[in-house]
Parts: structure tokens; sequence; C-alpha cells
């Protein structure tokens, strides 16, 4: 499920005793290349960690100033106006940079935009499990498809929209769905 939060997105996927989400920073577009999508896993890497460690900064700067002055709500972006330029993007080449793995070689050759996201991964070792998140690449493609580039785990995962009719079944409300993911997360 993709869905908006002011100046975020998240991808979440319901698996059967757990819930996967993946952060993309709506404001944190990664420049690709002339000529298409970024070839060298290397370079990419390097570019994304600089957006890493710019959101990490601009963390810890909000973190201090809210402590002595409240929170207060960072103004939001128009998701409609996002969502228009993304349909005027003219696509450019896509190949995974080398040594990125996936389970579907049949992705898109073009892709339209990138963003700077965050990949939750759980980190065990004998004796204690925590989760993380690290850095990654929201790829989109078109606007029934994108992908998501693990700089961690050099893995690229492909998603599609449902475009299946399933019968006898009503989509439930947005508030109805919401509170089931609530209920499933506590």
């Amino acid at each position: 499920m993709l869905s908006f939060h002011g100046k975020h997105a998240r991808v979440t996927k319901i698996m059967g005793d757990s819930i996967w989400a993946l952060e993309i920073h709506l404001r944190r577009r990664i420049q690709l290349p002339d000529g298409g999508f970024f070839r060298n896993f290397n370079e990419l890497s390097r570019v994304v960690q600089e957006i890493h460690q710019q959101v990490i900064r601009e963390q810890q700067q909000e973190d201090e100033e809210s402590e002595g002055h409240g929170w207060q709500s960072p103004a939001q972006p128009s998701v409609g106006e996002s969502g228009a330029a993304a349909s005027e993007e003219q696509p450019v080449p896509f190949v995974l940079p080398g040594g990125v793995l996936s389970s579907d070689q049949n992705y898109p050759r073009t892709c339209r935009m990138c963003f700077y996201g965050m990949d939750p991964v759980t980190v065990t070792s004998p004796g204690f499990t925590y989760p993380r998140r690290f850095p990654g690449v929201f790829v989109l493609f078109d606007e029934n498809r994108f992908g998501f580039i693990s700089l961690a785990m050099k893995y690229f995962i492909l998603y599609s929209r449902v475009q299946n009719t399933f019968q006898n079944v009503e989509a439930p409300s947005p508030q109805a769905f919401l509170e089931m993911l609530s209920n499933i997360q506590s």
C-alpha cells in the first residue's frame, strides 16, 4: 500500500506476522545523471549517503530547536502538485547498477524520478534483535509500478498496482483501513 503523509510517502507491506514499511522523503529527490539511471553502485551509494547525512544533521537540528520551543508542524507539500510533476516527467533509461540483485528481471527499462528513502531492516546478533533503518532509493517508473533499491542489502524490489478485481469484495473506507492497520500494530 502506498500512502502519503505530508512530506513523506510510506510503502506498507503487511505480511502474516509483521508489518514492513518503507519511508520515502518526497522532498529529497535524487538527481539522475545525464543519460539515465546510475550504472555504478558506488556512485549511487555516494549520492544517497550524502543525502542521508544531510537528513541526520537536519533531524538533529530540529530536535535541538524543538527542545526549547515546543513542537511545530512543518509546512506540508501538496501531494497533487507532486503527482502532476511526476506525470509530466520524461522517462529516462533504467538499468540496475552492477552488484544490485533482484528476483524479478522483468522490471521496467525506463523510470521517471527517484527519491531518497529508508528501508526497515531487523539486525540480529546472538542474544538480541533490534530494528534499524537503512538508506535506499525509491524509483518511480509509472503510475502503476515503483521499486526500491536497498543499499544495505544491494537488492531491488519491484512493486505493482493490483490490477485484479475480486468478486464479492468491497474496499474498506480509508479510515477503516487505517484503523485496521493500527489494530494490527498494537
